[in-house]
């Protein structure tokens, strides 16, 4: 009995200790007009620099099988192209430029921001 009195007396103390939350502030949405700024740079800023393939000279050998003899071993100097040849834009400064704007890109066709160039291998 006495176990039982302590038990409820714990669990009411701790029900009581509980405390309620104010409610929250209402916040007031505030409306900021923000300039916009033009980041691309225009192409006439710009220098037109074509990176030319990076190819390096390599062996291979390859062995055909040609039973029942020995195999036959063949060695071919390969060019592989390691990495493709490019066009890339920079400004006066020499840092390359990616967010270029101009109406009339390099195909001719008309866009409403950044132009995309390519080049062939």
């Amino acid at each position: 009995m006495k176990m039982k009195f302590l038990l409820i007396l714990a669990s009411g103390l701790v029900l009581s200790a509980c405390q309620t939350t104010p409610d929250e502030p209402v916040i007031e949405e505030v409306e900021v007009e923000i300039e916009q700024k033009q980041t691309c740079v225009p192409l006439e800023l710009l220098t037109k620099v074509d990176i030319p393939a990076v190819k390096e000279k390599r062996m291979t050998i390859v062995l055909i099988d040609n039973p029942p003899f020995d195999p036959i071993e063949q060695a071919e100097e390969r060019e592989i192209v390691v990495e493709e040849a490019r066009t890339i834009y920079v400004d006066s400064e020499g840092q390359e430029v990616i967010d270029i704007c101009d109406a009339t890109p390099v195909d001719g066709t008309a866009t409403d921001g950044m132009v995309e160039t390519t080049s062939g291998g």
